[in-house]
C-alpha cells in the first residue's frame, strides 16, 4: 500500500471523481479528519475510519458502504482528529483519536475496536493536539510523540511510553514553532521526526537527539503537510504552504531544490501516490493538484467538485475499482476519485 504503481497512472495521471462516499462530522478543519485501514483478519478489507455526531467514531467499509461499527467516546467532546498506525513489530492496527483539553483514545482495531488507554497530555490550558505519530522500534520500545499549539515556551512536542504511557521527555526547542504535522522518516538505519511549523521545518534525530533547522522563510508562514518521496535513491522532502509554494529539499545535503509555484494557492495537505507523482489538496481553490516529482511541475489540477476547501486526502485500493483516492473538505463530504 506505501507505493500504488498503476502502470496507467504513471503515463497519463488523470484522476475521475466517482461519488460521494460518506457525510462526516468534523469540527476542526486540520488534515487528519479521517484515516482508512486493511483489516488483515478479513482478507485485508478496507475500512473507512470517520468522525459521527454524538463524539462517536464510525467504521464503514468501503466495498459497500455498510456502517459495521460506531464506537462511543465516552467523552462530552468533539473529534478533533483520527489517525491509524499499523506496527508490524506487533502486528496491530491501532487508531489514535484527539480531543479538546489534549485528550488522546488509543483503540486496537485488531481486537474488537477495544479501547487501550485514555492519555491526558500535559499542554497549556485550551491547547489543541495537531499532530501524533506511533513510534515503533526493535530496542528501545514504543512510543507516542504528540505535538500541539501550546503557549507554553520549550513545550510543544512530548514523547509518551505507549507501553506504560508514562512521561517519556519533551523535545526541547529555544525559539517557538506551532508544530502543524508530523511524519517519521528513516534513513540509513537511523529514524527520524519530520515536523512541519510556522516558517520552518525542524528534522529531529530520534536516536541521537540532534534538532536540523531547515529554513527558507523568516516570516509566518505555515507549513501544513509533508511528505518523502525517492527518486533515484536520494529521498526528497515536499512541503507544502499557505502562501502557494511547495518546497522540495534534497534530504542528503539538506539544501532547497526547487520551489514548486501554484499561484494564490493555500496548501493543506499532501500525500505521495507513487515515487513519480505527489498529490495535493489545495484549499483556497477548493481543488486537488497532481505533481510530477521528477520534473517538479504541476501536471494536473481538478476543481469544481469539491464545494469547499479540500483538507484532507488518503490513497487506496478500493476492493472493487482498484487504485483510487478517497478526499474530504470543510463540507464535511468525502469523495471518492479513481484513475481515469
Amino acid at each position: 500500500m506505501e507505493d500504488l504503481k498503476n502502470k496507467e497512472f504513471e503515463k497519463n495521471p488523470n484522476l475521475k471523481f466517482r461519488e460521494i462516499i460518506k457525510e462526516i462530522d468534523c469540527c476542526f478543519g486540520i488534515n487528519d479528519v479521517f484515516d482508512i485501514y486493511y483489516d488483515q483478519k478479513q482478507n485485508n478489507e478496507l475500512y473507512l475510519i470517520s468522525a459521527d455526531k454524538n463524539h462517536s467514531i464510525s467504521i464503514t467499509r468501503l466495498k459497500d458502504k455498510k456502517l459495521v461499527k460506531s464506537i462511543p467516546s465516552g467523552l462530552d467532546k468533539d473529534i478533533k482528529m483520527l489517525r491509524h498506525f499499523y506496527s508490524q513489530k506487533n502486528n496491530t492496527d491501532y487508531l489514535i483519536s484527539s480531543f479538546s483539553k489534549c485528550i488522546l483514545q488509543i483503540y486496537d482495531l485488531s481486537n474488537n475496536y477495544n479501547l487501550i488507554h485514555t492519555l491526558n497530555i500535559k499542554y497549556s490550558q485550551n491547547s489543541i493536539i495537531y499532530s501524533c505519530v506511533l513510534y515503533f522500534t526493535e530496542t528501545k520500545g514504543d512510543f507516542i510523540i504528540t505535538s500541539s499549539n501550546s503557549n507554553e515556551n520549550s513545550d510543544y512536542t512530548k514523547i509518551y511510553n505507549f507501553s506504560n504511557w508514562d512521561f517519556v521527555e519533551n523535545i526541547e526547542q529555544t525559539n517557538r514553532y506551532d508544530i502543524y504535522y508530523m511524519l517519521l522518516w528513516n534513513k540509513e538505519n537511523s529514524d527520524y521526526l519530520i515536523q512541519c511549523s510556522m516558517g520552518c521545518i525542524l528534522i529531529y534525530n530520534l536516536d541521537n537527539k540532534n534538532l536540523k533547522l531547515l529554513s527558507k522563510y523568516q516570516n509566518s508562514t505555515i507549513h501544513n503537510s509533508a511528505c518523502v518521496v525517492k527518486n533515484d535513491g536520494v529521498d526528497y522532502l515536499y512541503v507544502g504552504n499557505v502562501n502557494g509554494l511547495i518546497d522540495v529539499w534534497n534530504l542528503n545535503n539538506y539544501q532547497l531544490e526547487k520551489s514548486i509555484k501554484y499561484f494564490n494557492s493555500y496548501f493543506y495537505h499532501l500525500i505521495n501516490w507513487s515515487n513519480r507523482y505527489v498529490i495535493v489538496a489545495e484549499k483556497a481553490k477548493c481543488s486537488i493538484i497532481i505533481i510530477d516529482t521528477i520534473y517538479k511541475k504541476v501536471v494536473s489540477v481538478y476543481k469544481d467538485i469539491h464545494e469547499s476547501f479540500v483538507i484532507c486526502l488518503k490513497k487506496i485500493i478500493h476492493p472493487i475499482y482498484g487504485e483510487g483516492l478517497l478526499s474530504s473538505d470543510l463540507n464535511n463530504k468525502i469523495l471518492f476519485w479513481t484513475i481515469h
